[in-house]
C-alpha cells in the first residue's frame, strides 16, 4: 500500500532525523497522522502536501502532479507525467495558441471544443450532452483548462473528463 508520496514523507523525516511525531509537530500533525501518510493509508490535504514538498525541495507544479496522480486508480496513473511538457512549434513560429484563448463566454468555449477535429473525444461527448452541461454548467477557464491540461493526456471518455471537470474545480475552489 505504500505510496510515491508516503516514501518521499518518510524520506524527509528520515534526513532529518525526527520521529514521527517531532516531524509532525514541525507542520502540525500527530505523529501517527505521518505514520498513516509514510504507509500510504491516507493522503495528506494538498496544503500540507505542499508543505512537505517545499522542504524536500519538490517544484509547486510536480507536487500538485503527484499529488492529482496519487488520487486516481493504478490504471490512469501512468498518464501523469511529471516532466514538463514540450513545447510545440508550429510553422509560423514557436509555441501553440489554443483556439480557446481569450474567449469568456461558456457557450461560445463550447461551440469551439465541438467545431475542432483536433479537440479530445471523451470532452466533446461531455459538452455534447446538454444535461450534463446544465448540471454542471462549465465556465469557459474551465472548458479551456480540460482542453489545454487534460487534452494532452489523450481523448479520454465522457466520465474521465467529467473527473478532470471535478478536479479542474476542487483546485480553484479555495
Amino acid at each position: 500500500m505504500k505510496s510515491e508520496i508516503g516514501a518521499l514523507i518518510a524520506e524527509c523525516r528520515e534526513k532529518s532525523g525526527l520521529t514521527q511525531d517531532q516531524f509532525g509537530q514541525k507542520y502540525s500533525v500527530s505523529g501517527p497522522a505521518i505514520f498513516k501518510f509514510e504507509k500510504g493509508y491516507v493522503k495528506p490535504s494538498l496544503d500540507l502536501w505542499l508543505q512537505f514538498a517545499k522542504d524536500l525541495s519538490i517544484t509547486e507544479q510536480q507536487a500538485v502532479l503527484l499529488w492529482i496522480k496519487a488520487k486516481l486508480p493504478k490504471k490512469y496513473q501512468a498518464f501523469i507525467s511529471l516532466e514538463a511538457p514540450v513545447v510545440r512549434e508550429d510553422a509560423k513560429g514557436y509555441g501553440r495558441k489554443s483556439k480557446l484563448d481569450g474567449i469568456t463566454d461558456a457557450t461560445k468555449a463550447r461551440e469551439v471544443v465541438l467545431s475542432e477535429r483536433t479537440m479530445p473525444k471523451g470532452l466533446k461527448r461531455l459538452l455534447k450532452d446538454d444535461d450534463l452541461w446544465e448540471l454542471y454548467k462549465p465556465q469557459a477557464s474551465e472548458i479551456t483548462t480540460l482542453a489545454v491540461v487534460f487534452g494532452k493526456l489523450g481523448d479520454g471518455t465522457k466520465s474521465s473528463y467529467r473527473e478532470a471537470l471535478r478536479l479542474v474545480r476542487e483546485f480553484s475552489a479555495e
